[in-house]
C-alpha cells in the first residue's frame, strides 16, 4: 500500500461524531468529482472501499442508494451514481457557490479537505521526495479558492488536459496535512525534516573536520620537509635556541597538531606563537636552499650574510 494509500484508509476508517463534519466531507468529494446527467450524479473513485464509504454518506444525508459498478473501459477506478434532484442541485450550482460547504463547526473545513484528498488527492512518501497534489475533474478554481482562503496558496499545471493543484515546499505540506487531520503525514515530513537536517548538520561537521585535518596534514609535512632540510645541512644548531628546540621537537612529534604540539613545549606558548616559530623555520629553510654557504663563522657554524639576516630576524 502506497502512503498515500494509508491516508485515505485513515480517513474512511475515522469516526466523524458531528452530522456537519461528515456532510462536509461528502461536498469535498461532490465539489471535485461529481458530474451530471440530468438528475444523476455520478464520480469515480480509486477503490471500492472509498466508495462503499461515499455510499454511506451519500445514504445518510440525501436518503438514495448509490449504485457501484466498474467502468466498461476497465481500469481500477469504481464508479458511484445515484439519483437526488436536492444532489444535483448542488452539484450544478457549486461555480456560483462562494464555500461549497456548510461551516457549522470548525472542523467542518478539514472534512471537506479530507472529502477532496480522498477523492483526487495524492501525497508522496516524503522519504522521497516532498509532494502533495489535488487533481479534480471539475471546479478546480473553487478548490484553488477554498485553499487561498485557508492561506494555501498553491501552484498549477496541467495534466492530460485537466488542471493539476500541487504543493512541493516541505512546511507548507506539513501544515496543509496538520489541516486536513491527516497528521501520520504530517509527522512523517516532520521527523524526515530533522533527519535530514541532522544527516546534512553532520556531513557539514565531517567534511570541515576532514578539510582541516587535510590542512594540518600538508602544514605538517611541509614543516618537517623544511626542518629535516636544515638538519641535512647541519644547520639546525645555527639557529636561535627557541626555533632549533622547536625544529626537533616537531620531528619527534610528525603527527601531533599544533594545539597538542604546543602544549608540550617547555614553556608552553600558544598555538599561534607555535605557528609563527615554524613558519620562520620554513621561511628560513626556503631562504637555504636559495642560497650558497660558502662562509664560516667562528663558531663553525655555517652561514652567509642572508641566512644570518634570517635568523637574527627569526
Amino acid at each position: 500500500m502506497s502512503f498515500s494509500s494509508e491516508q485515505k484508509e485513515k480517513i474512511i476508517n475515522d469516526q466523524y461524531k458531528n452530522a456537519c463534519c461528515r456532510r462536509a466531507l461528502l461536498s469535498g468529494i461532490l465539489s471535485v468529482k461529481a458530474t451530471l446527467d440530468s438528475d444523476t450524479v455520478s464520480f469515480s473513485l480509486e477503490k471500492e472501499s472509498y466508495c462503499e464509504f461515499s455510499a454511506k454518506l451519500i445514504s445518510e444525508f440525501y436518503g438514495k442508494a448509490a449504485k457501484i459498478e466498474s467502468p466498461r473501459r476497465g481500469g481500477r477506478c469504481k464508479n458511484v451514481s445515484f439519483e437526488s434532484k436536492v444532489a444535483s442541485k448542488y452539484v450544478r450550482t457549486l461555480s456560483e457557490q462562494e464555500l461549497p460547504f456548510v461551516q457549522k463547526c470548525p472542523m467542518c473545513a478539514s472534512s471537506y479537505m479530507k472529502g477532496v484528498f480522498l477523492a483526487c488527492g495524492n501525497i508522496s512518501d516524503p522519504q522521497k521526495q516532498y509532494l502533495c497534489e489535488f487533481s479534480p475533474s471539475v471546479n478546480d478554481t473553487l478548490l484553488l479558492r477554498v485553499l487561498s482562503m485557508h492561506s494555501f496558496d498553491a501552484q498549477t499545471s496541467t495534466r492530460h488536459g485537466k488542471k493539476l493543484i500541487y504543493f512541493k515546499k516541505a512546511s507548507v505540506i506539513e501544515d496543509l496535512c496538520g489541516f486536513i487531520g491527516l497528521t501520520d503525514a504530517m509527522f512523517a515530513i516532520t521527523n524526515t525534516q530533522i533527519e535530514r537536517e541532522f544527516l546534512n548538520n553532520t556531513n557539514r561537521i565531517v567534511n570541515c573536520e576532514t578539510n582541516n585535518i587535510g590542512k594540518a596534514v600538508s602544514a605538517s609535512a611541509k614543516q618537517i620537509e623544511a626542518i629535516k632540510a636544515l638538519e641535512a645541512h647541519n644547520l639546525l644548531s645555527s639557529l636561535p635556541e627557541e626555533l632549533e628546540y622547536t625544529a626537533r621537537l616537531r620531528l619527534k612529534n610528525d603527527t601531533l597538531s599544533l594545539s597538542q604540539l604546543s602544549k608540550i613545549l617547555t614553556p608552553p606558548i600558544s598555538k599561534s606563537g607555535l605557528s609563527h616559530r615554524l613558519s620562520k623555520l620554513i621561511e628560513i629553510s626556503e631562504q637555504m636552499l636559495k642560497d650558497k654557504y660558502n662562509e664560516r663563522s667562528r663558531n663553525g657554524r655555517i652561514c652567509t650574510p642572508s641566512f644570518t639576516h634570517r635568523i637574527q630576524s627569526a
